[in-house]
């Protein structure tokens, strides 16, 4: 079968893109572009790709190329996207789709005429214990879903502060300046809770946003470095919706609390939680309140996001898992938030 030629458009988490492509004997990668040419010529060289850039507009002029990846700055996603599927390119995109609602929505309309897959890259759905929750509450055990509850609370996890500028996470200012990022934890942690929670409760439409964003912690530790920053440390957010349920869901780059992340969803016959590492399942049997934790199926077992990606081009009837179009509704909310925090009421869509 002839391989897919893929581009990837980034070395930063774009280099977690090219070991999941490289494991997939479908896909052969062909390109690599990032504005540090050096770095990207190594990943080159590992992966054997044929072309090298540092301008993304050449990159997808080479006509062989049948998708790219986008792993850059949140504020760069719009455009690349949309010059990607003008020229014919199925487009995986990093979250958050955009930093706004319009800019998402121009992304969508560009996707609908090129007539191509764009998917975002919701990456933690692919995860062995939420791809289990997601499962088991597809197969009505929990019964009517009336509550859900998300949060990840780090200690000390901000990017340019607490992570290396060579890695994967917070390469360059760009993270914590909410003209280029769109928001802080809000838009790099929270999109991944809130979207966790609202797809596991089944993805139910939103009748109004109470949000509010906070940064008491992390200012006096930018001021020091020098670093211009001025993003959410900590975000928190209350969506009802029009089906009667409601989400909490929080999240925070930096706190004076026990870190942690945990995921729970609340139905009329039983009730799941994912907290420290730990899958339990909450029901009565027989009158018994029962507990039960459940055993994870292996990453191995699993189809990676990559190899979603890859299988929705190759099938067109194959439904895919967090579609540009779906994901609409998530930056509809993170959108919602930041109204709602600046005018200190709730956002509603009824």
């Amino acid at each position: 079968m002839k391989k897919l030629k893929g581009g990837i458009i980034g070395t930063g988490m774009g280099r977690l893109h090219m070991d999941g492509y490289s494991k997939d004997r479908r896909v052969e990668i062909f390109a690599i572009c990032d504005i540090n040419r050096k770095e990207a010529e190594e990943f080159a060289k590992k992966y054997k790709a044929s072309y090298v850039f540092t301008d993304y507009e050449k990159m997808l002029d080479v006509e062989e190329i049948d998708f790219v990846s986008i792993a850059t700055p949140n504020y760069l996603h719009t455009r690349m996207v949309i010059a990607a599927l003008k020229r014919g390119k199925h487009v995986l995109c990093e979250k958050p789709m955009a930093i706004n609602l319009k800019d998402a929505q121009a992304m969508v309309e560009a996707t609908k005429k090129a007539k191509k897959r764009l998917m975002v890259h919701m990456s933690m759905r692919f995860l062995p214990q939420f791809y289990l929750m997601k499962k088991l509450i597809d197969k009505d055990i929990l019964g009517k879903i009336y509550y859900g509850k998300s949060s990840w609370i780090r200690r000390r996890g901000t990017p340019i502060i607490d992570f290396p500028s060579t890695g994967i996470m917070g390469r360059g200012d760009w993270f914590v300046q909410k003209e280029k990022s769109g928001g802080g934890a809000l838009m790099d942690i929270g999109v991944h809770m809130y979207d966790l929670g609202w797809w596991l409760m089944g993805s139910p439409e939103v009748a109004s946003v109470l949000g509010s964003m906070f940064a008491e912690v992390t200012p006096p530790r930018f001021e020091k470095r020098g670093i211009y920053a001025n993003v959410d440390e900590l975000s928190t957010v209350l969506v009802k919706f029009k089906n009667g349920a409601n989400l909490f869901s929080e999240v925070s780059w930096d706190a004076h609390m026990e870190p942690g992340m945990s995921i729970q969803i609340f139905g009329d016959k039983a009730g799941i939680r994912w907290q420290d590492s730990c899958l339990t399942l909450f029901r009565e049997e027989e009158g018994i309140s029962t507990t039960t934790s459940i055993q994870l199926p292996s990453e191995d077992s699993l189809e990676t996001s990559y190899h979603h990606f890859v299988s929705v081009i190759l099938e067109a009837d194959k439904k895919m898992i967090a579609s540009g179009e779906e994901c609409l509704e998530v930056i509809k909310v993170l959108d919602a938030i930041k109204e709602s925090n600046q005018a200190k009421q709730s956002i509603n869509f009824c």
